[in-house]
């Protein structure tokens, strides 16, 4: 067979696509739970209002009145709590599936036990379409489910009924976990596809540093959103590096920039400091914590860092015999409401600037 038994509820790299893909995975969640739980609540206001127009028993009116409560209640969970459901919509989901699984059941025998499941069977065969988890814990709920219903068909139900909604059950549950598992790992890597794309357009290649076009969209988030603006720059540049390159070659260049990338990186999240390679030898720094002193602070260690390095440059023009840097940095205020952050780099550039005129290898700030 294609797939074995235990294919069908583990994977061997299922566990990072989810860990890698966390976000798109719970946007996917939030989509799936709202629309699926305003259908339901359509459904069953429908259900409702058909049940009152023509009569029926008042344990089918009971029904479909609770569950729409139960419906706008969860739906309205997701408002309520909306920054735990951003992080955690799994939680909502697995709430919501379970509602789903109460009144499919209880749909059942509101009004007599004469009759086979048709609710419950479509949920045991839409749960591992429609939810987007690890296949061991949704196919956990598929069983669940089918062990419910099939506890309640045995005690209440003729033999007949029970024969039918134990095939009917164990067929669609079956079905739904094999399709659900395909459909899923589909999902998964589609996700990733897209996460590979946008984290190659928007990182350099030999740095794996954030790109330009990257440093240039979260400038832009700063235009509606005041705690998006950055509070301090970083402009730095690479001391000689034509010479460098001109020295040793463009492939060591390259080695050259991968390291002090690396080591950027290191520093950025030592520090929380979102740094980017800006073109060239030319990178730019962004934080939103740092007052002016702090930036001064930490500029000071960025060039110790990469003095710590030990990047060999034994030409005249740098007599220090290793790479080192220039930094300019500046601050900004941040509730300025004439934001404009092509000045700001004007600014942090002039920094920069006077530190190359003041002998390189050392950092400046400007006001």
């Amino acid at each position: 067979m294609g797939m074995s038994v235990r294919e069908l509820f583990f994977s061997s790299n299922e566990k990072e696509l989810f860990k890698q893909n966390r976000e798109a995975v719970n946007e996917f969640l939030i989509s799936v739970t709202r629309v699926a739980a305003v259908i339901l609540g359509i459904l069953m206001a429908f259900l409702a209002f058909i049940s009152f127009r023509f009569g029926y028993t008042a344990s089918y009116k009971r029904v479909y009145l609770l569950f729409f409560a139960l419906d706008a209640f969860v739906f309205s969970l997701s408002f309520v709590f909306k920054g735990f459901y951003k992080k955690h919509p799994v939680i909502l989901v697995y709430i919501f599936f379970l509602l789903y699984i109460c009144f499919a059941i209880s749909a059942n025998f509101s009004y007599e036990t004469d009759q086979e499941y048709v609710s419950a069977v479509v949920v045991v065969f839409m749960i591992p379409l429609l939810l987007l988890d690890r296949t061991w814990r949704v196919n956990l709920l598929v069983c669940l489910a089918v062990a419910v219903s099939a506890f309640f068909s045995v005690k209440f139900k003729d033999r007949h009924f029970v024969t039918s909604d134990l095939v009917n059950l164990s067929l669609y549950a079956f079905a739904g976990i094999v399709m659900g598992k395909s459909v899923r790992m589909n999902r998964l890597h589609g996700f990733d596809a897209q996460r590979v794309l946008t984290v190659e357009r928007n990182t350099d290649s030999l740095t794996q540093l954030p790109n330009r076009r990257k440093l240039f969209e979260h400038l832009r988030n700063g235009i509606n959103s005041l705690l998006m603006r950055p509070t301090g720059m970083f402009m730095m540049d690479i001391d000689h590096f034509k010479q460098f390159n001109d020295h040793y070659g463009h492939r060591s260049g390259d080695i050259c920039l991968g390291e002090i990338g690396h080591c950027f990186a290191e520093f950025g999240e030592k520090h929380k400091i979102k740094i980017f390679r800006y073109g060239g030898e030319e990178f730019c720094a962004l934080c939103w914590s740092k007052d002016y002193k702090e930036l001064g602070e930490a500029a000071e260690e960025l060039l110790e860092a990469v003095r710590a390095l030990q990047i060999k440059f034994d030409v005249p023009e740098n007599p220090l015999g290793i790479v080192t840097i220039s930094l300019g940095y500046a601050d900004f205020d941040q509730n300025n409401m004439n934001y404009d952050f092509e000045n700001m780099i004007k600014v942090t550039d002039g920094a920069l600037y006077k530190a190359k005129s003041d002998g390189r290898n050392c950092a400046r700030g400007a006001r």
